[in-house]
C-alpha cells in the first residue's frame, strides 16, 4: 500500500473522534510539563518526576525505562542531572553538541548507580536513545521539535515515498533532521486544511489540561503515527519462519543490454536499465502472469515470456537499495560492480531501456567470470554463497571508484517490539535475556508450535536494539552436519581439495572485528546433530568464562578463540522421541529455557478478541484442557504440550480452517503421542471436533 500526505490527513479526519481519544494524552502530557518544569527547583529530582509524570508510554514501556533511569540518576545526584538538562535545553548549541554529551553524562551516572547498591547493580542501560531525547526536547519546545520514533518514521516514509535529503554528517542528527523535514511537509498540508484546523482547535480549547499546539507539531506527529498504525492493520508484514530475509542484501548478475551495449551509459549516469519498454511502467502489473500476458499482447504471442516476466518482476519488487550488482558481458566477462541506491523508476523520456534503478558503480574494468554466467538479463545469485564469494574476490583489487559504501539504515527493534511480536510475558522475556547475557549460550526447548524458531531472531534483534541481519546467522543441524561445515575442513575444488572455513568460524572472525557490537549465532534443531563431532575442541571455547581463550585448531596451524560478543541460541524439540538426549558436557555449557504455549499471554488474548470467533475460543479452551492432560501424563509431560503457533496468522476462524488444523495437524500429533492408547486418542479427537461444530 502507498498513500499521499493528503490521504493520511483524510484518513485521520474520517476517524477524528477515535484518534483524538487515543492520542489526547500527548497534548495533556505537554501541558502538564509546561506547567511544572523548573530547572532551578530546589528539589530537582521531585520536580523532574512530576513534570514528566504524564508522559506514559512516550517514556516507558516493556523493557524501556528512560524516565525511570533519569529519575534514579536525579535522586542520586540532582545537580549533575540538572546540569545535563541545562545542556540539553541550551538552544544556542547545535543538537550534535547536546545529544551525545547528554548520553555520555548518563553513562557516567549509570556506572555510579550500579556501584551504589544491590538495587541497581544489574542495570545495563540508561535508555536515553533518540526517541527519549526527542520527548524531552518536544515537551520543552513543542513548537520547534517533534516526537520521534524510528519505526514510525521509517514506515510513514516508505508509505508516502518520501525522499531523504539531509546532508548532516552525524548519523543520528541526520536521522532526526530527515524526520523533522518530513514532519514539515505534513505541517504544510495541515495548514492548508482549514477544516482539520478547526476540528483540532475545538478539542484543545474545550479542555484546559491540553496544550494548545498553535503550530500543530503534535498533530503532525500524530497523523504520521496513526497512518503507520493504519497501514500495519491493512498490510500486515509478511513473517518469515527463518526471520527477516528482506534485511539481508541480495546479489545480482546483470546484463546491461545486448553484449553490454548500454554499459557505458549505465556507468556514466549511475543507473541500471532493462528493456521490455512496450509493456510500459512495470508498477501497473500485480503479478508475473499479468506481465506475461502484456508481453504476449504487445510483443509476440508465440513466446511464453516466463524468464522475461520473472526478470521484470524481480527488478520491480525483489531488488532493494543496498543490494550488490555485478555487471557482465556475455557469459565469460565481468565488467563492473555496483550498489543499488533507489527503488524502481520508469523514465518515459528515455528512447529505450526505460525501466531503471539508480546504482553507485564502485568498480569498472574487465575480470574473467568464475565459471559461465546465465544467459539472462537479471539473475538473483544470493543463495549461491560460494559463487558470490568468488565474485567478491574479483574485486579485492582493481579500479575502485569509491571504497566506502553507504551505511544501510537498520530498523529499530526494542524489547517492546519483541513482546508485541512474540507471545511471551514480560517476566519470561527478562529472565531469558538475563540468561543469555550471563551464560552466553542458551537453548530454547519445547514442543513443536511454541514459537522457538519464530522467537530466536527477534530475541537477538531485541537485545541488539535493531534489526541488523548482518550480525545474526542461523544454521540447522542434521545428522550429516560436521566439524568441517561448522569450523573448517577440506572440500573438493577445481584444483583438488582446499581448506574451507565453516559457518561458525567465519561468523566469529566477523564478530571479532566488531567487538563493540553483539553478534548472535542461532542453531535450529541443535539436538539433531552429532554435537561432539560438530563442536570438536570448541566445547571448551564456547563457555562464558573461556571466551577469548585461544586453542589450536584441528585442520590449521592457527589459534582460534570465540569472541566475548558472540552469543549462541540453540533450539531443541523436546517432543521428538527419536532424538538422543544432549550429553552432560554440552548441557553444562548451556542454559535451558522452556518455551511455553502462549495461550495465556496478553498478545494471544488480544489476537483471540480480534478474531471474534466463538468457535475459535471453544477450540482454544479445549486445547488448554488437552495440554493439562498431556502435562499430567507420566509418559509425556509439559514438554509435549501443544503450542500456540498452530493457531496463529489466521485471517478468519471459520469451521473449515479450524477443522483442517484439528484433522491434519492436532489429531496426527495425538496419535504419535498416545500410539499405544488409541482409546484416549479417539476421545480427545471427538472433543476437539465437537469444539468447532
Amino acid at each position: 500500500m502507498s498513500m499521499t500526505i493528503q490521504d493520511a490527513i483524510t484518513n485521520y479526519k474520517s476517524h477524528f473522534a477515535e484518534n483524538w481519544e487515543d492520542e489526547k494524552y500527548k497534548w495533556i502530557a505537554v501541558q502538564h510539563f509546561q506547567d511544572r518544569w523548573n530547572l532551578e527547583a530546589d528539589t530537582f529530582a521531585e520536580m523532574l518526576a512530576d513534570a514528566y509524570g504524564e508522559a506514559a508510554n512516550l517514556l516507558s514501556g516493556a523493557m524501556y525505562y528512560p524516565l525511570r533511569m533519569i529519575c534514579a540518576f536525579a535522586q542520586r545526584d540532582p545537580e549533575k542531572m540538572r546540569g545535563l538538562f541545562r545542556l540539553l535545553y541550551n538552544e544556542e548549541l547545535p543538537l550534535v553538541e547536546r545529544l551525545q554529551p547528554f548520553r555520555d553524562g548518563c553513562n557516567e551516572m549509570l556506572i555510579e548507580l550500579r556501584e551504589s547498591g544491590p538495587e541497581y547493580e544489574k542495570a545495563k542501560n540508561h535508555y536515553q536513545d533518540l526517541r527519549a531525547l526527542c520527548v524531552y526536547l518536544s515537551f520543552k519546545y513543542p513548537e520547534k521539535y517533534f516526537l520521534y520514533k524510528s519505526r514510525m518514521y521509517t514506515s510513514f516514509r516508505k508509505l508516502i515515498g518520501y525522499k531523504e535529503t539531509s546532508t548532516e554528517k552525524d548519523s543520528e542528527i541526520r536521522k532526526y533532521d530527515n524526520f523533522a523535514q518530513m514532519c514539515q511537509t505534513v505541517l504544510e498540508a495541515i495548514k492548508a486544511d482549514k477544516d482539520l484546523q478547526q476540528m483540532q482547535r475545538a478539542q484543545v480549547e474545550s479542555d484546559s489540561k491540553c496544550y494548545s499546539d498553535p503550530e500543530f507539531h503534535l498533530l503532525a506527529q500524530t497523523i504520521i503515527y496513526v497512518s503507520k498504525e493504519t497501514d500495519a492493520e491493512k498490510n500486515p508484514p509478511v513473517e518469515y519462519a527463518m526471520g527477516d530475509e528482506d534485511l539481508m542484501p541480495h546479489y545480482w548478475i546483470y546484463s546491461p543490454g545486448d553484449n553490454a551495449s548500454i554499459w557505458n551509459e549505465c556507468y556514466t549516469k549511475g543507473i541500471m536499465a532493462i528493456g521490455w519498454d512496450k509493456i510500459g511502467d512495470l508498477r501497473t502489473y500485480g503479478s508475473k502472469n499479468e506481465m506475461k500476458d502484456a508481453m504476449k499482447e504487445e510483443i509476440d504471442p508465440s513466446y511464453p515470456y516466463t524468464n522475461a516476466a520473472h526478470a521484470t518482476w524481480q527488478f520491480l519488487n525483489d531488488m532493494k537499495p543496498g543490494d550488490i550488482v555485478f555487471a557482465k558481458k556475455g557469459v565469460h566477462l565481468v565488467i563492473g560492480r555496483g550498489i543499488v541506491e533507489s527503488e524502481y523508476q520508469y523514465d518515459p523520456d528515455r528512447k529505450r531501456y526505460k525501466n531503471i534503478r539508480k546504482v553507485k558503480w564502485t568498480h569498472k574494468g574487465e575480470w574473467p567470470y568464475p565459471g559461465q554466467a546465465a544467459m539472462k538479463v537479471l539473475t538473483d545469485i544470493t543463495a549461491y554463497t560460494d559463487y558470490v564469494e568468488k565474485l567478491n574476490a574479483l574485486f579485492e583489487t582493481g579500479t575502485v571508484i569509491e571504497e566506502e559504501t553507504k551505511e544501510i539504515d537498520t530498523p529499530e527493534y526494542t524489547a517492546e517490539d519483541f513482546l508485541e511480536d512474540v507471545y511471551m510475558d514480560e517476566a519470561s522475556y527478562e529472565t531469558l535475556v538475563s540468561l543469555i547475557r550471563k551464560k552466553k549460550n542458551v537453548i530454547l526447548q519445547g514442543a513443536p508450535g511454541v514459537g522457538k524458531t519464530y522467537a530466536a531472531k527477534r530475541l537477538a534483534y531485541s537485545m541488539m536494539g535493531e534489526k541488523d541481519a548482518e550480525r545474526v546467522m542461523m544454521v540447522q543441524f542434521h545428522q550429516s552436519y560436521s566439524y568441517e561445515d561448522f569450523i573448517m575442513g577440506f572440500r573438493p575444488s577445481e584444483k583438488g581439495f582446499e581448506l574451507k572455513h565453516g559457518a561458525f568460524y567465519t561468523f566469529c572472525k566477523k564478530a571479532e572485528e566488531d567487538s563493540d557490537n553483539e553478534y548472535f549465532f542461532i542453531i535450529d534443531e541443535i539436538n539433531r546433530g552429532n554435537l561432539s563431532k560438530i563442536f570438536g575442541e570448541l566445547f571448551m571455547l564456547i563457555e562464558s568464562d573461556k571466551r577469548g581463550v585461544e586453542l589450536r585448531l584441528l585442520y590449521a596451524n592457527e589459534k582460534f578463540s570465540v569472541p566475548a560478543n558472540v552469543y549462541i541460541i540453540g533450539m531443541m524439540n523436546t517432543a521428538d522421541r527419536s532424538l538422543a538426549l544432549l550429553d552432560y558436557a554440552l548441557r553444562r555449557r548451556f542454559a535451558f529455557f522452556e518455551m511455553q504455549p502462549g495461550f495465556e499471554t496478553e498478545g494471544f488474548r488480544a489476537y483471540r478478541m480480534a478474531l471474534q470467533s466463538e468457535r475459535f475460543d471453544k477450540l482454544i479452551l479445549c486445547v488448554e484442557n488437552l495440554n493439562n492432560a498431556i502435562a499430567a501424563d507420566e509418559s509425556l509431560g509439559e514438554g509435549f504440550r501443544i503450542g500456540h503457533s498452530y493457531f496463529c496468522n489466521l485471517k478468519e476462524a471459520d469451521e473449515q480452517t479450524l477443522s483442517n488444523i484439528v484433522e491434519y495437524e492436532l489429531i496426527p500429533l495425538l496419535k504419535e503421542y498416545w500410539f499405544d492408547e488409541p482409546t484416549k486418542v479417539k476421545d480427545w479427537a471427538n472433543i476437539l471436533r465437537s469444539a468447532i461444530k
